[in-house]
């Protein structure tokens, strides 16, 4: 195991290697190299203060950056930091990745971070809390879920507009499919300018909300009923499709590519699979994390459909989409108990973790 760390200001480099029970640190500063070593009661002790260091480092403004990595191996470690407010959102555009960091009391920010994993821009944000944060490749805009109101964000005259100013309960969502834009904020939702009145569910305190845009754009999943998803048809608003069943809330829906099935991550629990033509549940027993505990805190399915990975606290496992079967499972670093993931390509994996760190992982 070895980390590279860079800090571009210094132009320090930093080399963290792991050899089974022994941590070693060398530095280079301006062809200066200082090397130390230090050995562990084990290999999981090494690695644990390997990471320690790292983060040391991290925080202070330097980041981990491999141009190769083995499979579940990260690319990119960076610090967003300014503590924990629960939104982990963000986003791949051709401008960059678009990363949500929190502010001050008074502020939030939107980071542009580069191919070569550097801070490019800050945006400051027209409202705190980003909860969600979806690219429009079509109009070359952001549409962003911001404390429950809905924004667009346009590169061209780099400007924020809101799109709802209204707001009676914090329930909201934010998608984008083909050339159609889907969002809500209680008591209203929208396709594209269509506005329709939208009825929420609260459960145990916690309310039923979540919604997604087909690729293409012509469906909506729409959850805000227990044990439901409606699939409206976006070119004249009709009802395609019900699905019923025994869960309660969804906390997640992704589609798959030809948009002939839903993937549901319901709250707290396992992924389930449905086919969109019947409304029926499928089993698909490959798909399903291995060991004792089968709930899923979050979960991403590339744009070619070949991988699915869903995150258990702080662990990845990574399944053959095409084949239904799991491949393997890799640690998230500098992770509390939560991140966020999503692909930002076919090959490579987003995290955003609660610990403030943004990583790319190889996965392919």
């Amino acid at each position: 195991m070895q980390h590279l760390i860079f800090d571009d200001k210094s132009g320090k480099t930093t080399t963290l290697s792991c050899e089974e029970t022994t941590l070693k640190t060398e530095t280079n500063t301006d062809g200066k190299v200082r090397s130390t070593s230090k050995s562990f009661a084990d290999h999981k002790e090494a690695v644990t203060q390997l990471l320690k260091k790292e983060w040391e480092l991290l925080k202070k403004g330097s980041v981990m950056k491999a141009q190769q990595a083995a499979l579940g191996h990260p690319l990119l470690h960076l610090y967003t930091g300014r503590g924990y407010t629960g939104c982990l959102s963000f986003t791949a555009t051709p401008h960059g990745i678009y990363v949500y960091r929190p502010g001050d009391e008074v502020r939030d920010e939107l980071l542009r971070i580069t191919a070569d994993g550097n801070i490019a821009e800050v945006l400051t944000l027209p409202r705190l809390l980003a909860w969600e944060i979806c690219y429009d490749a079509q109009r070359n805009q952001l549409l962003l879920d911001l404390d429950h109101y809905i924004y667009q964000y346009d590169f061209g005259t780099a400007s924020f507009t809101a799109l709802t100013d209204t707001l009676d309960k914090p329930a909201s969502f934010a998608t984008v499919g083909g050339n159609t834009w889907a969002y809500g904020t209680h008591p209203s939702y929208y396709i594209n300018d269509q506005q329709f009145p939208l009825e929420v569910t609260i459960i145990n305190g916690s309310i039923a909300i979540c919604a997604s845009l087909s690729p293409d754009g012509q469906l909506l999943a729409l959850h805000n009923r227990e044990g439901e998803i409606q699939i409206i048809n976006t070119a004249d608003y009709s009802l395609a499709q019900t699905i019923k069943g025994d869960f309660r809330i969804a906390a997640q829906l992704l589609w798959t590519k030809d948009s002939s099935q839903l993937i549901m991550q319901e709250l707290y629990k396992a992924v389930r699979f449905y086919e969109i033509s019947t409304g029926d549940e499928v089993s698909e027993e490959g798909l399903v994390i291995p060991g004792y505990s089968k709930d899923v805190s979050d979960c991403s399915l590339n744009e070619d459909n070949s991988l699915l990975v869903c995150t258990q606290r702080t662990r990845a496992y990574v399944f053959d989409f095409v084949n239904k079967r799991f491949l393997y499972e890799f640690p998230l670093q500098h992770c509390v108990k939560t991140a966020r993931v999503e692909f930002i390509d076919n090959e490579r994996l987003g995290v955003r973790t609660d610990y403030g760190c943004f990583s790319i992982y190889r996965v392919k």
